[in-house]
């Protein structure tokens, strides 16, 4: 992704809203839930919430005319146009969609990639049942999704060519961490590796792995990064380079007793054998690893 403005898109059960906030969290830019904007509108009883308020109350659609306003003006805030945003909840038709690239036009910003949650329908049911309304029926929530999934074809057909589909039957932290990866740049020639897990595996099975661990909201770590990409480039045909999403794995630090962002660590034989932190020269990461080696 070019810039971090993103569309979330999936059925009820994908849980977009809290991937939204989640994600806004990591990327650390605002998340614009369509939903609470509309509900905070009708509240702060302005203008257009009023003109809305009639249709809510009604269980009516909001006219796209009353909901493009709502997004304008928040578009129009400072932390949207200089950080970036995560949607949810809109658009939710394709009039809509091409409404908000109209406007991404006018603010002269680059039209937004989409990410859509896709899960079982097996799997959203059972998400659905614990918060289903009274006498809401299995066979109910079932045609809420079939329903959602017909009617956004015509969305997810427009956004194609931009549209990242993210695995939603896992963990809510896992999919974070999907939707997070949206938002890097080419990792490099160090390969991402997801948890400890794989971690553990490598640790177990490599003679000698050096393990950068990043985070989102680290700035140096973007220093960091592409000397370790050319550590991975000079020493890949000896030693196991990689890079560990810090964010999703903060157990790590505990475990090996990392004291700062960012973090190196060197193992030779399934054994910590040094640890470097802070930003270093290059020299000093490629001379750890001719020593060590």
């Amino acid at each position: 992704m070019d810039s971090l403005q993103l569309i979330l898109l999936g059925p009820p059960g994908a849980d977009v809203e809290a991937q939204a906030i989640a994600l806004s969290e990591r990327w650390q830019v605002p998340a614009i839930l369509a939903d609470k904007l509309l509900q905070a509108a009708i509240e702060n009883g302005s203008e257009v919430g009023m003109q809305a308020r009639g249709f809510v109350d009604k269980e009516e659609p909001v006219p796209d005319e009353l909901m493009m306003k709502l997004l304008r003006r928040r578009f129009e805030q400072p932390d949207v146009m200089l950080k970036g945003w995560v949607l949810a909840g809109f658009p939710r038709s394709l009039d809509q969609a091409k409404a908000l690239d109209e406007l991404m036009s006018k603010f002269g910003l680059p039209t937004a990639e989409a990410a859509y949650i896709k899960a079982t329908t097996g799997i959203l049911i059972n998400r659905l049942l614990p918060r289903k309304k009274s006498g809401e029926s299995v066979s109910t929530i079932r045609e809420r999704i079939t329903n959602y999934k017909e009617q956004s074809a015509p969305l997810l057909g427009y956004y194609a060519e931009r549209l990242h589909m993210i695995n939603g039957s896992r963990s809510a932290a896992e999919v974070t961490y999907d939707l997070a990866r949206l938002g890097e740049a080419d990792t490099g020639s160090a390969r991402f590796i997801k948890d400890e897990a794989a971690l553990d595996a490598l640790i177990a099975q490599e003679p000698f792995l050096v393990v950068d661990c990043v985070a989102s909201w680290c700035g140096p770590c973007k220093l960091v990064s592409p000397l370790i990409d050319q550590l991975a480039d000079e020493y890949g045909d000896q030693a196991t380079v990689v890079k560990l999403d810090f964010d999703n794995n903060r157990q790590v630090a505990k475990r090996f007793e990392l004291k700062g962002m960012p973090s190196v660590m060197f193992f030779k034989a399934g054994e910590l054998m040094e640890t470097l932190r802070g930003v270093k020269p290059y020299k000093v990461y490629s001379d750890t690893m001719i020593r060590l080696l």
